[in-house]
């Protein structure tokens, strides 16, 4: 056990502490504020856009918001997105209609940002229980500046969602409160169907701690209504319970080339993208030395674990469009909690990698995470063919694998414009023999206009997006 960790609460008790519950809304306001200073306050992706057309038809009463489009095609993702945005959606339409102010993108962007910083919260709470305030304030600052967590609080994707949702679960269970903590972990089903898998490994964790009869219902009742919800809004769309809309789409990707892309990819890896993860992974077996944390060190490996075996067989495993791997997002964050065991151990690793993730996450933040990914869409970026004659086009793969086209390099060259240091031209002949810069491979114009800052203040238009 850490020389810091604290008593613990069995876990059949709800010890509410109000020392940590004020530590813990200290943790979300401050977060609160720093995310409101970096948020985007724009719609983002394409997904987002369907999400929000179904919430829209909802809150009007068409079709329940499953009509299909004018292609014949359906939303394909979960409703419970959808739900959550509706109230922001409302609250939006009812300003407008009374004050002529358009407020929908703003209320529901805010819904990350006020995500963002729950989480951490939730986190917060959980770690004082058993660790010095200054190891927790750590890792909570690590995770929400130094990893993927920030630039999602300004994109609209269901993953962090469903990573507060879970947390929330399990906060709720692991102080005593576990059919309010599975009915909230569960709605994450309505959100991603496949977070099914993190429900069920939530469940057992749960009944290994707790046997019994009388708490397998208690973890199996509240899942039912969100089973339900998921299962009608599969029949209206499909006139089936099972969800056709990924259809087309499978796990078709050799485990192997998944396993490589998510972990080592030069362009995709979680490690790249986050670098406190490794923190994380060298503090988990200390944490599960902790007697009173061993159940929940296992459940975070285990998630990790489940997500990353799943995606790396996802026919698109890199999950673009995203700030890397957005569908790791509750992986890495779950396995960044045991860095609280090194904090102090190892100072000098942990802080030089909290640096580099600082500088990694403060790249998208700046300039849009998704902005490079919608220039290489929308323009033909074009390299020199190596000891090939002629030009290749620049694609997802270069972006994947190649260091020289990775999604970080290509949001580096849209901050530099932004602080008018774009990079040098190089030699006429050094493409052919070293490669085509990224920056060579669009005109020097195409970069500039693409590039804009991404904040709720500025006005941007961001390429192959409606303004």
């Amino acid at each position: 056990m850490s020389s810091a960790a604290k008593s613990e609460p069995t876990r059949t008790e709800f010890a509410i502490s109000e020392k940590e519950i004020r530590f813990a809304f200290g943790v979300f306001f401050f977060f609160l504020a720093a995310y409101l200073i970096t948020w985007g306050g724009h719609y983002t992706s394409g997904d987002g856009a369907q999400k929000i057309a179904w919430a829209k038809a909802m809150l009007s009463g068409a079709s329940s918001g499953v009509s299909p489009s004018p292609n014949g095609i359906y939303s394909k993702y979960g409703i419970g997105h959808s739900l959550i945005a509706m109230p922001a959606l409302a609250i939006a339409s009812f300003l407008r209609s009374h004050t002529g102010i358009r407020s929908e993108a703003a209320l529901y962007t805010l819904i990350f940002v006020f995500n963002g910083a729950i989480l951490l919260a939730l986190i917060a709470y959980y770690l004082s229980h058993f660790y010095a305030r200054r190891q927790v304030l750590w890792v909570v600052g690590v995770i929400g500046l130094a990893t993927t967590w920030w630039p999602y609080t300004k994109l609209d994707f269901s993953e962090p969602l469903v990573t507060t949702l879970l947390f929330a679960g399990f906060v709720l269970m692991r102080f005593g409160r576990p059919m309010t903590g599975m009915l909230t972990a569960a709605f994450t089903i309505t959100i991603r169907p496949d977070a099914g898998i993190l429900v069920a490994l939530l469940a057992l964790w749960f009944l290994l701690g707790e046997p019994g009869r009388r708490n397998i219902i208690k973890i199996t009742v509240p899942v039912l209504p969100w089973i339900a919800v998921v299962a009608w809004s599969n029949y209206t769309r499909y006139h089936s319970i099972f969800d056709h809309g990924y259809a087309n789409e499978g796990f078709t990707t050799p485990v192997l080339i998944g396993l490589e892309g998510i972990l080592f990819s030069p362009g995709k890896s979680i490690f790249v993208f986050s670098p406190p993860l490794v923190l994380g992974f060298l503090g988990w077996r200390r944490f599960w030395r902790n007697r009173a944390l061993r159940a929940d060190a296992g459940l975070f490996l285990a998630i990790f674990s489940a997500e990353l075996l799943t995606y790396a067989k996802w026919w698109d495993w890199s999950s673009d469009d995203a700030w890397g791997i957005r569908f790791m997002i509750p992986a890495v964050v779950i396995m960044c909690i045991p860095a609280v065991e090194v904090v102090e151990r190892r100072a000098r690793l942990a802080a030089g990698l909290a640096l580099c993730g600082v500088i990694i996450q403060l790249i998208p933040v700046l300039v849009g995470g998704l902005d490079y990914l919608l220039l290489v869409r929308n323009h033909e970026a074009k390299r020199t063919a190596l000891y090939l004659s002629g030009l290749n086009r620049v694609d997802f793969e270069d972006i994947r694998f190649n260091p020289r086209y990775s999604q970080i390099a290509g949001s580096w060259i849209l901050l530099r414009h932004m602080l008018h240091m774009p990079p040098r031209a190089g030699a006429p002949d050094a493409s052919a023999n070293s490669g085509t810069p990224l920056y060579e491979t669009l005109p020097a114009a195409v970069w500039s206009e693409a590039a804009q800052w991404d904040f709720f203040w500025t006005r941007r238009t961001p390429p192959g997006r409606q303004p």
